[in-house]
């Protein structure tokens, strides 16, 4: 229970305290009142087998609280039981010191019941203050220890809660976004058979991509860009010229970590709700900034506005959003809102740190 560096604490703080008593006592004896027959190998003598004696005192206390604190033993009795141990040991100071007096410095002191608690009264404020202190130092560790033990056990749960939620959500979203490529590829069969055999490899490419995505929670911007080429490469066969794509970034944020699939549905959602009657071409620009300590996605597109009604997240984007709020917790921006320039301005901006940088083989 008690680590060995903090039995180490102990021991060295009782023996600071005696050595501050020894010190103050020999003084006293030099200045306040000397003593005739004083010796200084006599006192340091006395002075060690007192203080020694004590600490057999404090260290059965100390075996004694390790005990009460693993039984629980109610807090009441646990204080009757230390205050006689220190009663104990006041007493046993006394009647030491008398025996010093008499016997080793030829004192005229006589050891009785009065004696004894005349130096019990002188005495008992650095015992009491002494032995205490260590108790409380002990009790005071063993709750510390107890609630940072509590503490990481709770942070470990919860690390597996959110680890269970974020794989619960990445196996919802990976069928939901082959699901819909698929359609993609079926409804492109019926229109050029030649063009749909091309969005087929492309889509075997995205399948081997995204089984390795199953346990990953964090991959490099680079494969989530590779990615998300595969998908738009598919959206191209399909719609022709009809949509165009531009991706705006700089190498060097490449290398931050990113969750899986965070770009693809909104991408997917700008092309579902981007073209209408009143706008049969679509362009959609994605710009990647590093700002400061955060990576910002600016995916635009100039397609049909968001209605008066608001927006309807699809099951694609809560996904993403909900994927961010159990890595991030709260610590990142999702907005979606229309382009004052025409179309829709989906913005995102999540934290990079140490643990959001990855290697690219």
């Amino acid at each position: 229970m008690f680590e060995k560096k903090f039995r180490k604490f102990i021991i060295y703080f009782y023996l600071l305290c005696c050595a501050f008593s020894i010190f103050m006592a020999f003084l006293q004896s030099l200045f306040e009142n000397p003593i005739p027959n004083l010796s200084l190998m006599g006192f340091i003598v006395f002075n060690l087998f007192n203080y020694f004696t004590k600490f057999i005192f404090i260290f059965i206390a100390i075996i004694i609280t390790r005990k009460y604190i693993i039984n629980k033993v109610p807090i009441v009795w646990s204080i009757l039981i230390h205050t006689s141990f220190s009663i104990l040991l006041t007493f046993y100071s006394s009647i030491i010191i008398l025996s010093y007096e008499k016997y080793l410095l030829d004192f005229n002191t006589a050891i009785n019941m009065h004696a004894i608690l005349d130096h019990f009264t002188y005495g008992s404020n650095f015992n009491f203050f002494v032995y205490f202190t260590l108790i409380t130092i002990l009790y005071a560790y063993y709750y510390f220890d107890k609630q940072q033990g509590q503490k990481l056990v709770h942070s470990k749960l919860k690390a597996q809660l959110l680890d269970s939620k974020l794989k619960a959500l990445q196996s919802q979203i990976l069928p939901h976004f082959l699901f819909n490529s698929l359609n993609d590829i079926s409804s492109l069969i019926e229109i050029d058979t030649e063009r749909s055999q091309d969005a087929i490899v492309d889509l075997s490419d995205l399948l081997r991509m995204t089984l390795r995505l199953k346990n990953t929670k964090l991959y490099s911007l680079k494969e989530e860009i590779l990615l998300l080429n595969k998908y738009i490469s598919i959206e191209k066969l399909r719609f022709d010229e009809k949509i165009s794509f531009k991706l705006d970034l700089k190498n060097e944020v490449l290398t931050y970590k990113v969750p899986p699939l965070i770009l693809q549905p909104i991408v997917e959602n700008s092309i579902k709700h981007g073209f209408s009657y009143n706008h049969d071409v679509l362009n959609i620009l994605i710009s990647i900034r590093r700002e400061k300590d955060w990576l910002v996605f600016y995916i635009e597109n100039d397609g049909e506005p968001i209605k008066n009604n608001g927006i309807n997240y699809g099951n694609g984007i809560s996904n993403v959003v909900e994927r961010m709020e159990t890595l991030y917790d709260r610590n990142y921006t999702f907005k979606m809102e229309n382009n004052p320039k025409g179309g829709v301005l989906t913005i995102i901006k999540i934290p990079i740190s140490k643990d959001h940088f990855s290697t690219i083989n």
